[in-house]
């Protein structure tokens, strides 16, 4: 995977020092830390520690050049700039703030300004490939395979523990990671939206939200549903079914060039007509890809806008504190005149 044609696109001339972990993945393919990117109109640079060095040189043999430092990246990056008469450094915007200041002061001390830009990958990294989209697939096919299995798992007397190590035992099987803390929750542990699983038994009649996903060769999937055991009752029920067509409706704006604005207020909108907009508290989506959580944001003050080939979530949800929630989620590819379901999970 070789997607630095795109970043040098968009450098502009600059000097562009690139620190995140899945940026450099996202532009290199390497997947082993220890190293930054630094790109200079179409020269491109692994500044490396000592410890990592041959193996950077035999992964990216001459397609890259690498540079190692015996004391600090910050030395090898000063050692370029001023080999190529460079006063300037800019920084994508994620960096992290201690390495920024650690980095910004060395550089300081030798006469460079060290800058931040607007995340500089995000764009780029929210237009997925062909190969990124079959990746994202895969990963939701394991994870809608694992909850058709955990479906027919669920017994009444077992544990949120009991279910959440089940699935990361089905996990371990797919040989996949979770692409975050898979949630159990049960009865009116269910209203909690980030709720962290218990030892609360699983009663007869109950309702067990799950959300969950993995990683496939780096690429992330996302999945809420709600399990009923035994009869539902009329509320939960009614509840049920108006997350269900929030979620429709919002899912039928998505198309390229639409707002992302506008499909969360569709789902909104859905469910204050019920009476339940107190009880929506969160976005109806957000951006899928080497991370669980990236752009765009499909929330009531986002500003972004769909694009083709982008994969987000949809998921409205409900939520009753001390009693129950409902949520239903799916991971979505926006095509140019709508979209693709990529999770096939039975609702």
């Amino acid at each position: 995977m070789y997607n630095l044609n795109k970043l040098s696109e968009i450098c502009l001339g600059k000097f562009v020092l690139i620190t995140n972990p899945k940026d450099i993945y996202y532009l290199t393919g390497a997947d082993f830390d220890g190293f930054w990117l630094l790109t200079y109109k179409k020269k491109v640079f692994a500044v490396t520690s000592e410890m990592v060095k041959n193996q950077a040189s035999e992964y990216f043999g001459k397609n890259i050049a690498v540079v190692a430092s015996s004391s600090s990246l910050s030395s090898a990056i000063i050692e370029l700039c001023k080999k190529n008469k460079i006063k300037e450094v800019t920084a994508d915007s994620n960096i992290l703030k201690p390495v920024f200041d650690a980095v910004s002061e060395n550089l300081k001390k030798n006469g460079i300004t060290l800058k931040t830009a607007p995340e500089i990958t995000k764009y780029l990294r929210s237009i997925k490939t062909p190969d990124e989209i079959k990746n994202i697939k895969k990963s939701c096919d394991i994870i809608s395979a694992v909850y058709g299995y955990i479906k027919k798992f669920i017994k009444p007397g077992m544990t949120e523990l009991d279910i959440y190590f089940k699935i990361a035992e089905l996990f371990a099987k797919y040989k996949v990671e979770p692409s975050f803390k898979t949630i159990v929750a049960s009865g009116p542990n269910s209203a909690n939206p980030h709720h962290v699983s218990t030892s609360r038994k699983i009663l007869k009649n109950d309702i067990i939200l799950i959300d969950m996903g993995c990683v496939y060769k780096g690429y992330c999937s996302d999945l809420t549903r709600v399990v009923f055991l035994g009869k539902i009752n009329v509320q939960t029920k009614k509840i049920w079914t108006l997350v269900k067509n929030a979620h429709a409706v919002s899912l039928k704006t998505v198309k390229n060039g639409q707002k992302c604005r506008f499909v969360d207020e569709s789902a909104r909108l859905e469910i204050k007509k019920a009476g339940f907009a107190d009880n929506f508290i969160h976005g109806t989506g957000h951006g899928v890809g080497l991370d669980i959580h990236e752009y765009p944001s499909v929330s009531q003050k986002s500003k972004d806008i769909l694009k083709q080939n982008m994969v987000i979530t949809i998921e409205p949800g409900i939520y009753f504190n001390g009693k129950f929630g409902i949520r239903i989620e799916d991971t979505v590819l926006v095509t140019k005149n709508g979209y693709k379901i990529l999770t096939n999970a039975q609702y």
